[in-house]
């Protein structure tokens, strides 16, 4: 999770085809939305160049921008020096990287011809990214290529549980309370994704897709009826054997040995034991719903059990959080030695419940919730454990980042095919995005899922056909 600004509206006015360009920088700085009073107003007007201005409050700048083959790059980059400007202050490590997946860009660098000292002096010196930022990020691609280098027919499944035990008051995930669905609606749910994979397993077979990872998230799929839980995870094995099988398993509450034992007996070989913080009064005001001897409980039973990753997520910069509660965290995560760990920063997003909750004033400052990162980071190197994946959010501050971690063998192949988006990640259940990865190695071309679960099961067999014949463009050769 990933901390935001104070929401503010604004308005452009220019030529449409930069308009998603200047909602990305508005959002990446932390302003949304509409405004109708003109006190954040971006105006493009073309010509013979093209000219930029911008009203930040009392603020206000112009520039004309006259190079036509770098207009996308230099309206971002001009947008966030004016931003800057209007703050009274300098850009932070990321620089002028503002898009989810950094290390895409260091990918793109390494194909380009460039070696790690190349690739570095280019984020340095062209995207004033911050030089231990820069060493980082050129570390982590140069770990990853191995695993972005693969054929295009391996390919990877996303399955989508959209239900939950409870709501977590710091996240705006659109998911269904299991406790309160009726019983015929979750088997019909269930038969839905159950016919979804097994339409994916024949188009795999039909145009040579070899399904290399599987990763179940959620939602918390392991709140779900043990039958249907079954149905779901048989219909996954039809692509085994994989190099990978994850489930998330994260609530302690929902994942009893029974739950466990399915899960095993099905062939899923990784999972999430997700605490996000292991101090009982955290728990208790985020509406967790479990003990903290629950998580060690869970994690000592999965262990008994045979899985080969066990993940822990935790979360810096949660209401009333201290530096004192992150390091007893990280001890925990030295006793226990999980083979994942990923530290996430809190987002503050407008869906969640946290975000017009009395909680919300006990949000750490954003330099103690750097100090935790910073601090995660740190003892988590010490400790042996890789940096192997990241990303950022649309709405977060500038200096934060989800990391994954691992310990040497057990990197994640799915989390950094999901962020690279080099390889085809095939999805099945509501809100699952299929992304064919087409064969130039950087554009896709894309199918959703509806997210509402009803919408889902209706628009199921409309969706398949589309998802075909899309697969068909890619893969067949069709126009």
């Amino acid at each position: 999770m990933n901390r935001t600004t104070e929401s503010r509206p604004y308005t452009y006015v220019g030529p449409e085809q930069y308009h998603g360009l200047v909602g990305q920088v508005m959002a990446a700085v932390g302003i949304t939305g509409s405004d109708s009073k003109g006190r954040v107003v971006v105006t493009i007007e073309e010509g013979a160049a093209l000219h930029l201005s911008c009203v930040f409050g009392d603020f206000s700048s112009e520039a004309y921008l006259i190079r036509p083959e770098r207009y996308v790059r230099d309206i971002k980059d001009c947008l966030l020096h004016l931003y800057d400007r209007s703050c009274g202050r300098e850009r932070g490590p990321w620089g002028y990287l503002i898009g989810v997946r950094p290390t895409k860009l260091v990918h793109l660098l390494f194909e380009q011809g460039r070696d790690e000292q190349g690739a570095k002096d280019v984020l340095t010196r062209e995207y004033a990214v911050d030089s231990g930022v820069a060493d980082r990020l050129v570390a982590m691609a140069e770990l990853q290529r191995p695993y972005v280098s693969v054929p295009l027919k391996v390919v990877d499944l996303y399955v989508g549980i959209p239900y939950c035990p409870s709501h977590c008051l710091y996240c705006s995930f659109p998911s269904r309370l299991i406790g309160a669905e009726k019983g015929a609606a979750v088997r019909a749910f269930a038969e839905a994704v159950e016919t979804d994979l097994k339409d994916l397993r024949q188009m795999c077979d039909e145009y040579g897709l070899t399904v290399q990872t599987i990763y179940v998230g959620g939602g918390t799929p392991t709140c779900l009826p043990l039958d249907c839980l079954r149905r779901i995870l048989d219909a996954c094995g039809l692509f085994a054997p994989v190099r990978e099988w994850t489930v998330e398993a994260g609530r302690p509450d929902t994942a009893g040995e029974e739950v466990l034992q399915v899960l095993r007996d099905c062939g899923v070989d990784r999972i999430s034991v997700n605490p996000q913080t292991m101090q009982q009064r955290l728990l208790d005001a985020l509406g967790r719903r479990h003990t903290v001897k629950d998580i060690f409980r869970m994690y000592e039973r999965a262990k008994k059990m045979g899985f080969s990753v066990i993940n822990m997520d935790f979360i810096a910069g949660l209401p009333g959080q201290t530096m004192e509660d992150m390091k007893e965290n990280m001890e925990n995560i030295c006793k226990l030695r999980p083979e994942n760990v990923t530290i996430h920063t809190l987002a503050l997003k407008k869906k969640a419940p946290l975000f017009h909750h009395p909680l919300r004033q006990n949000i750490p400052p954003e330099e103690e919730t750097a100090a935790m990162v910073r601090y995660s980071r740190e003892r988590l190197v010490a400790e042996g454990y890789i940096p192997y994946y990241m990303y950022r959010q649309k709405y977060m501050a500038a200096s934060f980042a989800n990391v994954g971690y691992a310990r040497p063998g057990t990197i994640g192949v799915y989390n950094i095919d999901m962020m690279e988006e080099r390889q085809t990640v095939l999805a099945a259940g509501p809100g699952g995005a299929t992304k064919f990865a087409k064969s130039d190695g950087h554009s896709l071309e894309k199918l959703y899922m509806p997210k509402d679960i009803d919408r889902y099961i209706q628009a199921l067999p409309e969706k398949m056909a589309k998802r075909r014949h899309l697969c068909a463009i890619v893969y067949g050769g069709d126009s």
